[in-house]
């Protein structure tokens, strides 16, 4: 009886803290069509529904008010969970200021803006970019925080990414539109949600999950996809 009472309590927690986020996310512009919400070491995805874009339901999206719900009669209030899995992020936790070698995670609302690995193309929903032996996310000043390609030993890339070189962490991975616009030196690069590293529970600042997680994320998540990291 305790085991039930405990498993209905948990669900009816679970259930309210969804309808929060249900709330939460109609605030989101109209063109945020997926979101990959971080949040107490969780990733979860979700959907805009079709209820959100009934007749007479758009002019509420972004507004702070339910999408769809009143107009379209939708319980979702236009947005569905598709999963929700443990992740892992910066050893420092979050940050909303975050800067090179703290060890934080960005905090905040960051487009999607490359899908790439070094596994072949799983069948992204959006363009896919395939990492060779040359690829590399610059950390250095003159191209900072940008993907570039550079014969090894060329060039000195000592504070770069060599993306070849993690063939576990980067199998399959997602770039964000953290410090691109304008680009500032010093504030991050290479800030990713990627593969889990086996015994490996944070990141120097990146997202990361078990790999059958972000392959669904690379196959399900078309544009107008975000990251939301939230406390």
């Amino acid at each position: 009886m305790k085991l039930i009472i405990a498993a209905i309590c948990f669900m009816s927690m679970m259930f309210s803290r969804d309808n929060k986020t249900v709330e939460e996310l109609s605030t989101l512009p109209k063109e945020v069509k997926q979101v990959i919400l971080v949040q107490d070491h969780r990733l979860s995805l979700w959907n805009r529904t079709a209820d959100a874009w009934k007749s007479g339901s758009q002019e509420n999206c972004g507004s702070g008010e339910c999408c769809g719900k009143e107009k379209a009669g939708s319980n979702s209030c236009g947005w569905e969970k598709a999963f929700e899995v443990p992740c892992h992020y910066g050893k420092n936790g979050l940050n909303p200021d975050r800067h090179d070698g703290d060890g934080t995670t960005p905090m905040g609302l960051f487009k999607v803006t490359i899908v790439f690995g070094n596994a072949p193309d799983p069948g992204s929903a959006m363009p896919y970019r395939q990492i060779t032996p040359t690829s590399w996310w610059s950390g250095e000043k003159e191209d900072y925080n940008t993907w570039v390609e550079v014969e090894p030993g060329t060039r000195d890339m000592s504070r770069s990414e060599h993306l070849y070189r993690f063939k576990i962490s980067y199998k399959y991975a997602m770039a964000i539109d953290f410090n691109t616009n304008p680009v500032v030196w010093g504030k991050g690069f290479a800030i990713f949600i990627h593969c889990d590293y086996p015994g490996d529970e944070t990141t120097a600042g990146c997202v990361a999950i078990e790999e059958k997680y972000m392959l669904r994320l690379v196959k399900e998540c078309g544009e107008g996809t975000y990251l939301w990291v939230k406390e």
